[in-house]
């Protein structure tokens, strides 16, 4: 089996992006014997898919499939008809993007709306959560959240991490998994509900946001940390989360994506309001009881490592080839 992924760039050692979790589906489907190809979609915002087009579909014809990540490319895997496409929507492509406060503005709308149609035109759909499923209730989509890579996301003595990154042995931090400046990930709800924690805590806690770490370091930085505070107002299946209960993490989380399937069973973990108030209760809870979650255990259990989620995904590029 032959597939050609599409898809925004991919990261590199010197220029990491968010694009990790799609490096690593694209390793496990090849160690399940699939030949796998590229056609990132680099350049300018508005004029890159344009400018992709003549060498996508130079390349398309010598593949058996077509799997797009994202609506956009989505669109560019659909401008030819000789092989047959999957997408996979990844959260605001179908749920929108927010602006600061949780406004979708009306273009976000429009995209989505047009994705919602793109879901019809193609031969396979794979959504991250049964909420973005529900957008898209007119096709059957598979739910498939992104796996993690268990290799790399293992717990470690926190000690050590804190001595690798520098940390204060006795200070308490909070992890933000977000992009600061991202509106939909809500940073300004991270940081009041840190300071309130720490103002009826009566102690120093700190906020460290993840961004800009390497995705090599990110494991480093989670073992390091108390608690992980995720506030974002969309998201599909959120990988920070996994990517925490891997390294058994504690998570304060507002309910947004699938946070609610994927810490089901999990020990260590809120889901609360999205208040700064409702949030600082919840990381003060989880720094009183100490110690980390039972997140891996879980993850393994949920069948979210690489290899699983790999098999399910080979197993709907094998319906689409069979006509299924």
């Amino acid at each position: 089996m032959r597939v050609l992924m599409v898809t925004l760039p991919l990261p590199t050692s010197a220029a990491p992006n968010s694009m990790s979790p799609l490096l690593h589906q694209i390793n496990s489907l090849r160690a399940l014997g699939i030949e796998i190809g590229v056609c990132e979609v680099v350049g300018t915002r508005k004029l890159k898919y344009a400018l992709a087009a003549p060498g996508f579909r130079a390349k398309a014809p010598a593949y058996d499939l077509i799997h797009a990540h994202f609506g956009h490319c989505g669109w560019l895997a659909r401008s030819q008809f000789r092989r047959p496409v999957v997408v996979s929507f990844m959260g605001s492509d179908l749920l929108g993007t927010p602006r600061a406060g949780g406004h979708v503005p009306w273009l976000s709308r429009l995209v989505v709306r047009a994705n919602k149609r793109l879901a019809r035109l193609v031969q396979g759909v794979i959504v991250k959560s049964e909420e973005m499923a529900r957008v898209v209730a007119s096709v059957q989509a598979h739910v498939i959240p992104n796996g993690v890579d268990l290799q790399l996301f293992q717990p470690m003595d926190p000690a050590e991490a804190r001595a690798a990154l520098g940390f204060d042995p006795h200070k308490r931090y909070v992890l933000f998994p977000g992009h600061p400046l991202n509106p939909r990930k809500a940073f300004p709800v991270a940081q009041a509900a840190v300071a309130i924690a720490a103002q009826r805590a009566g102690e120093d806690i700190e906020l460290v946001t993840l961004y800009p770490t390497p995705p090599d370091k990110v494991p480093l930085v989670m073992n390091a940390c108390d608690v992980e505070l995720l506030t974002s107002y969309i998201e599909g299946s959120p990988n920070v989360v996994k990517e925490a209960m891997a390294c058994n993490l504690p998570v304060v989380t507002v309910n947004t994506g699938d946070v609610a399937e994927l810490l089901a069973g999990v020990e260590g973990c809120r889901i609360c309001p999205r208040t700064p108030e409702a949030l600082a209760e919840g990381v003060l809870a989880l720094l009183a009881e100490g110690g980390r979650s039972n997140g891996r255990e879980m993850l393994q259990r949920k069948r979210l490592d690489l290899a699983s989620v790999a098999e399910r995904i080979r197993g709907v590029y094998e319906g689409v080839l069979n006509g299924r």
